[in-house]
């Protein structure tokens, strides 16, 4: 039986290989009973010999003095005499002496003072052959008849026909109705087995994301299902911590971009009462409108940028050489830092430096650094990138996510300022989106370092932030550096 689209039924996967389970063991068991009673020469023939006792009242007759007597059918001679070492004896069972022709051996079995406790299944050794017999009471229509017959080892026929005697009048009727019985049993055993999955899944179907805090029940769990059920509370409440910080990010967004739009409206305002006295250039609210367009645009980039890094839309297998990188970066900063009285420098090998990544978006992370490192470094000071590679295990940063394992070798890009520094209760979310520490008079939008910290992140690297010697912070990236130059 299969599932919705195809997908098979655990629950009935379970009862077909208990039952292909059953079928086995009892042929198992009697492929070894025959393998035993094959080697040890103890097949049971008495099926044969009680069916060819009961077959000899259709010859019995009397003599005129009322003795009996048997004439047997040709054909029924020929079955007697395909027996190996067959022998028989019969005698009237009210008393007299044995029949003509009966084995002389057999005699006694028949008439005499030991036929009152003679009767059943035997086994003996004739001239040190194992043989096999039976002692039975035959009712006739000219009465009962005391028969004794011996037949020598079993052929393969014998064996067939004995399996088969087993299989169908001792076998079956014991072990089909228990076979079926606990079959039954075994089907309600599984589905009652099932039954807290059903009830995990219908919990786990009811599940709404607006409800915080709901999760599967743990209590009755089967223990081989509690450790599933465990991961999935634990993937829930990973989703409802993302979920979380989405609505956060969104409220966020919507609070970052309600002022500046604010403003916005304002200086149009006030732009269009302007242009009716003089010529728009001339307006003095251009060069503010100007700044908040500029601001606006940063912000949706930088949204854009998250939301392409969370969909996972950024691909990461090229080649990326690190210091050509940090060139172009700091090429685009230094006239901006040059402004503002601040200098910047790179301190790199002069060979290439590869990681395994993303040019664009390793590039976008480093901007991000290198402006929040020019915003705090104060005037007449510098900010100093500084590249290194290294083949020894260091420490795993924390990020947005925690902590990551190091990778070696490695690459690690530090981004060195001169500001005020970070206090240590600010670092556990000083990489969250529009965090922007205590002091939330700056200008940023808080979502540079959370860029960094996703960007690095899905490169398999990690990012830390430690005080640097002399005052300021440095900001490290460590990434895995590419195959081709480990």
């Amino acid at each position: 039986m299969t599932g919705p689209r195809g997908h098979p039924s655990l629950e009935w996967s379970l009862i077909r290989w208990l039952s292909l389970l059953y079928v086995l063991t009892i042929l198992g068991a009697a492929a070894v009973d025959l393998i035993v009673a094959w080697a040890s020469h103890e097949i049971e023939s008495s099926y044969q010999l009680n069916a060819l006792a009961g077959e000899l009242g259709a010859f019995v007759g009397r003599e005129a003095d009322g003795t009996l007597r048997l004439r047997l059918s040709p054909s029924f001679q020929q079955r007697l005499a395909a027996i190996p070492d067959f022998q028989m004896a019969v005698a009237d069972a009210a008393g007299g002496p044995a029949v003509a022709g009966s084995s002389e051996g057999l005699v006694p079995l028949v008439s005499g003072p030991l036929v009152a406790w003679t009767t059943g299944q035997f086994s003996r050794r004739l001239d040190g052959r194992p043989v096999q017999g039976i002692v039975d009471t035959v009712a006739t229509p000219l009465g009962a008849i005391r028969v004794a017959m011996l037949r020598g080892r079993p052929t393969l026929p014998d064996i067939l026909t004995w399996v088969y005697q087993e299989v169908v009048f001792e076998v079956l009727p014991v072990v089909l109705p228990a076979m079926m019985l606990t079959l039954v049993i075994g089907a309600a055993t599984v589905r009652r087995a099932m039954a807290p999955l059903k009830r995990l899944s219908a919990a786990a179907g009811a599940i709404d994301p607006r409800q915080a805090g709901v999760r599967l029940a743990e209590d009755g769990v089967p223990r081989e299902v509690l450790p599933l059920v465990q991961a999935v509370n634990r993937a829930i409440g990973r989703i409802e911590l993302a979920l979380q910080q989405q609505r956060r990010m969104t409220a966020n967004a919507a609070h970052e971009l309600r002022t500046p739009l604010a403003i916005l409206r304002a200086r149009l305002d006030g732009l269009l009462d302007c242009s009716g006295r003089a010529g728009l250039t001339d307006c003095p609210g251009r060069a503010g409108l100007d700044r908040d367009v500029i601001r606006l645009t940063r912000l949706v980039e930088q949204l854009m940028a998250v939301s392409r890094l969370e969909a996972g839309q950024v691909a990461v297998d090229e080649s990326v050489d690190l210091v050509r990188v940090a060139r172009e970066v700091l090429a685009d900063a230094a006239p901006l830092a040059m402004a503002r009285g601040r200098g910047v420098e790179l301190m790199a090998p002069e060979r290439p430096v590869r990681v395994a990544g993303n040019a664009l978006a390793l590039g976008d992370a480093l901007v991000n650094l290198v402006d929040n490192a020019l915003r705090y470094t104060p005037e007449g000071g510098s900010v100093e990138v500084v590249i290194t590679a290294s083949a020894v295990a260091g420490e795993a940063g924390a990020g947005a996510g925690g902590p990551h394992p190091a990778v070696l070798p490695r690459v690690m890009l530090d981004v060195c300022d001169r500001g005020p520094g970070i206090a240590e209760a600010d670092r556990a979310q000083l990489f969250e989106p529009f965090w922007r520490g205590r002091d939330q008079h700056g200008k940023g939008s808080g979502l540079g370092l959370a860029i960094v910290a996703e960007t690095v992140a899905i490169h398999g690297g990690t990012v830390s932030v430690q005080d640097r010697p002399g005052g300021g912070s440095v900001f490290r990236i460590a990434l895995p550096m590419a195959p081709a130059d480990r």
